[in-house]
């Protein structure tokens, strides 16, 4: 049985060496033959300078392309291209600023295999750079992550083996498929969403609809790293405005008058307890805040019929979700 470990990259040569070096000290499954499998994305190739370096890290061979057409979902169906003409049986996804735990790819290959799945994710979690300085403000961002992520991969995890685990949205910063049912179905990222971001929530709602058997691997654990400049309130507030969008986008609507009233309302409210509460929390709840004045802000520009260009810059410059807002 043949795994490609599929990851694109851009502009991070130092988290792909970290990722590489994380496959190299996992377990593989008894039986399976691995290879990585990059695409990288940009303007002209640089990943080939380190390849050798990326090569001494793994026990298993390293494949390297280049991918000119800049935008996520064209960087993803290039590692599709290269596992099918590798004529592997399945292919996984994890990004270039995260490691996989030892037992990771066991536990994703027993899922889908012991199971007979055909898409299967995982849980992420997140931690800051090492050795980085944080501000308090980082450190507030961080810990909502980490609570937020608790909270959604316990909920994921109750509904292993119900009929509720085919909702359960499967992401490709933890992924596996069975190329051959990928293959069968015709689905591939699609190309519409270059800047988009949500490519690949679209990949699993298509294999849902095409009645594709999905399900999710409790165990098979990666962590994700992010530099301090992604744990601040601008980021979270973007990153959450864009992915409510696109949630609207993807669905093919626009969110009713009504609706935005009704959030504004809400958020009105909450938002008011949630700084009160703040004070005593230790200011956790100002980033539920955020995360609320966000999912507004993303609700009336899919009302404006606005998209989303969250990864159109490779600088992640961060928006001032207060200016922001007030645009809307």
């Amino acid at each position: 049985m043949r795994i490609g470990l599929g990851v694109i990259t851009h502009r991070r040569p130092g988290g792909l060496v970290r990722l590489v070096e994380s496959f190299g000290q996992m377990k593989v499954p008894d039986g399976v033959e691995c290879t990585v499998l990059i695409a990288e994305n940009d303007d002209v190739p640089t990943v080939d300078a380190h390849l050798e370096t990326l090569r001494a890290k793994v026990p298993f061979d390293v494949q390297l392309s280049f991918e000119k057409e800049r935008g996520i979902p064209f960087a993803r169906n290039r590692v599709l291209d290269m596992a099918h003409e590798g004529k592997f049986d399945f292919l996984t996804f994890v990004d270039d600023d995260q490691i996989v735990h030892q037992d990771w790819l066991t536990m994703l290959y027993a899922t889908i295999e012991g199971r007979a799945l055909e898409l299967v994710g995982g849980p992420w979690s997140v931690i800051a750079e090492p050795n980085a300085a944080l501000s308090k403000q980082n450190k507030f961002v961080l810990r909502y992550y980490l609570d937020r992520s608790v909270e959604l991969q316990t909920s994921k995890a109750l509904h292993t083996c119900t009929p509720k685990e085919a909702k359960v949205h499967i992401y490709t910063h933890n992924w596996i498929v069975r190329l051959s049912s990928q293959k069968r179905l015709g689905i591939r990222f699609d190309e519409t969403y270059r800047f988009t971001g949500g490519s690949d929530t679209k990949f699993y709602a298509d294999v849902a609809a095409a009645g594709g058997l999905t399900g999710w691997s409790s165990d098979a654990r990666v962590t994700e790293i992010w530099p301090a400049k992604r744990l601040t309130f601008s980021y979270l507030y973007r990153r959450r405005r864009d992915q409510t969008t696109m949630n609207y986008v993807r669905a093919g609507h626009r969110p009713k008058l009504k609706t935005v009233l009704l959030m504004s309302n809400r958020c009105m409210i909450f938002g008011f307890f949630k700084i009160v509460r703040a004070v005593f929390d230790d200011y956790k709840s100002f980033a539920e805040v955020v995360h609320s004045v966000a999912e507004l802000s993303g609700v009336i520009r899919a009302r404006r019929g606005l998209s989303s260009t969250l990864y159109a810059r490779s600088d992640e410059v961060n928006d001032d979700p207060v200016q922001d807002f007030l645009r809307q």
